[in-house]
């Protein structure tokens, strides 16, 4: 295989795992703000993930999608699993709207119920972290038997 064929079978999981590094980020900054609930909320943090969660996460879910799930039809991936990963792309970005809002809210100091708004990002933390599971474990599969 010469270089230019390599790095072009390489290159969506490059994109992939950028992806994945920025979705990682942010659902760490999500746990963070969690496990500060109820009594130590950092406002400031609140407002920067309330202001930057949707941009992010949009522009790594469109990246997936023009950059990576394009070739990997190509060469052969099941074209239900990449309908199933687009809906719960946008699954994902209806639940970060919510925590985006709640977000605002607690930078804002309103009253929140923190029980309520814990379960909410750790909701959508963990289904982030799940998703981006089932992603590398789909590209190992497909892998395997393209090998």
């Amino acid at each position: 295989m010469n270089k230019h064929m390599l790095v072009k079978n390489l290159a969506p999981f490059s994109a992939l795992s950028s992806t994945h590094g920025t979705i990682s980020g942010l659902c760490d900054a999500l746990e963070a703000v969690a496990d500060s609930l109820p009594g130590n909320i950092d406002r400031h943090s609140c407002q920067c993930l309330s202001e930057t969660l949707m941009p992010l996460l949009k522009l790594a879910q469109q990246r997936e999608e023009r950059q990576v799930f394009p070739p990997l039809r190509r060469k052969g991936g099941a074209a239900a699993m990449f309908d199933r990963l687009h809906q719960e792309h946008f699954e994902d970005l209806c639940f970060a709207e919510e925590a985006s809002e709640a977000l605002g809210r607690l930078a804002r100091g309103e009253e929140v119920n923190t029980e309520a708004t814990g379960y909410l990002l750790r909701g959508l933390f963990t289904t982030l972290r799940r998703h981006i599971v089932f992603e590398k474990d789909f590209l190992e599969s497909l892998q395997a038997t393209k090998s």
